[in-house]
């Protein structure tokens, strides 16, 4: 018992590294990129890269790439920011491809550490693993980007890459004390080829009575979120006068009250999780309309917390569903897709926004996109309700 908790322990260590990480980067590559361009266009171009990586991810699969191990991929996305380190000081152009191939990286990592989860977790267990699965990638998010946004103010962007690099080498350590060889070649499937395996895997979500219209409401508020991400920066800067720190906290601000949301919100759902994820939905879409219509920073704060309590929900939901309803061998394979659906509209998003901001202003494209998240949620809890009462639809066991 003392073993298995060790082991649980060391994963959830490693799958917290990797978020704090991502999340860093994610507020790195904005502000470098603001600070050195002033184009908004220049920034959703840097956020395009990464987006791009995971639908070749979600398209080749996440075992396509090299890499015997999740440890070895870690190791590499541990390399490419050492890179970075060099490059930045040189070529902005250059760090941006370097955020392609960090994209990439990180894009396979994801859906191989869900998957290993939901291979190694009994069904009746999958709702308190995937909480703890958030919870880990959660912290992660919450203190990676209040720590990169300290460090911005204070320490040399090379060093701070380096930094961040360090970290991965550890996480690749714990890594390798745990069984993640399998989860990789186990998802090869023999060799298959990636575009038919792709197919398949959308055919297999269409026919599911969640997840298709589960993917759909993401995919469309995946579409409209870059609103947030562009558009928040602005307003940290032009409407609350806060700097590459107050941007930091607002952003932490979020992933603590998803942390909350983890502990506190998700255990007391005794319904159905999967209509909860529709209303988390609803939760986001208002918390960016309250967003755009913060005076000051304070409001921007408070709103910040609305929007992301419920957003564990989604998560969560879609963990133990695909645990519970998706044949083992192709969980990775379902997770990257879920990642696909999000970073190919997220893609389209991104330049649609980044255009829509050279006319519009920030508050205003905030809260018509929030507007937007509410319907398309409110549409698809409705439309998932009515799958739901078919008689030719079974609820899953999260849902029971």
């Amino acid at each position: 018992m003392r073993q298995f908790f060790t082991r649980s322990h060391r994963f959830l260590w490693a799958v917290g590294t990797s978020y704090f990480v991502q999340s860093a980067w994610s507020v790195l590559i904005i502000w470098r990129v603001m600070e050195e361009s002033h184009s908004v266009l220049w920034m959703a171009a840097a956020l395009v890269l990464g987006f791009l990586a995971d639908i070749v991810v979600g398209i080749m699969g996440p075992q396509k790439g090299g890499g015997k191990n999740i440890a070895h991929i870690v190791l590499a996305q541990a390399m490419v920011l050492l890179l970075a380190s060099v490059v930045a000081s040189q070529s902005l152009a250059g760090l941006m491809l370097i955020a392609g191939l960090n994209g990439w990286l990180a894009g396979r990592i994801a859906p191989l550490l869900q998957a290993h989860l939901t291979r190694h977790t009994s069904v009746s267990s999958l709702r308190r693993a995937s909480r703890g699965y958030e919870l880990g990638s959660r912290t992660g998010m919450l203190l990676g980007p209040v720590a990169a946004g300290w460090a911005l103010a204070r320490v040399p962007f090379s060093l701070v890459l380096i930094g961040f690099s360090g970290l991965l080498v550890v996480e690749a350590v714990a890594l390798r004390t745990l069984d993640t060889q399998g989860v990789v070649q186990s998802e090869a499937d023999g060799g298959a080829r990636s575009w038919p395996r792709f197919v398949a895997t959308v055919k297999f979500v269409a026919r599911e009575p969640f997840l298709g219209v589960a993917l759909g409401v993401r995919g469309l508020n995946n579409f409209l979120w870059p609103a947030f991400t562009l558009g928040v920066p602005l307003l940290v800067l032009q409407q609350w006068h806060q700097g590459s720190l107050g941007y930091g906290v607002l952003r932490s601000v979020w992933g603590f009250s998803t942390i909350l949301g983890t502990l506190w919100l998700v255990p007391r759902i005794r319904g159905s999780l999967g209509k909860f994820y529709f209303v988390s939905w609803m939760f986001t879409g208002l918390g960016f309309v309250l967003l755009a219509l913060s005076p000051s920073y304070a409001w921007a704060v408070a709103a910040a917390i609305v929007g992301a309590v419920a957003s564990p929900a989604v998560h969560v939901a879609l963990d133990t569903y695909i645990g519970e309803n998706v044949p083992q061998h192709a969980h990775a394979h379902v997770f990257a897709f879920q990642q696909f659906v999000m970073s190919g509209l997220g893609a389209v998003g991104l330049g649609i926004m980044g255009l829509i901001y050279q006319q519009w202003q920030p508050a205003d494209v905030l809260s018509i996109t929030g507007g937007f998240m509410v319907v398309a949620a409110v549409v698809g809890l409705a439309r998932y309700s009515r799958k739901l009462g078919s008689p030719a639809n079974i609820p899953a066991a999260s849902d029971r």
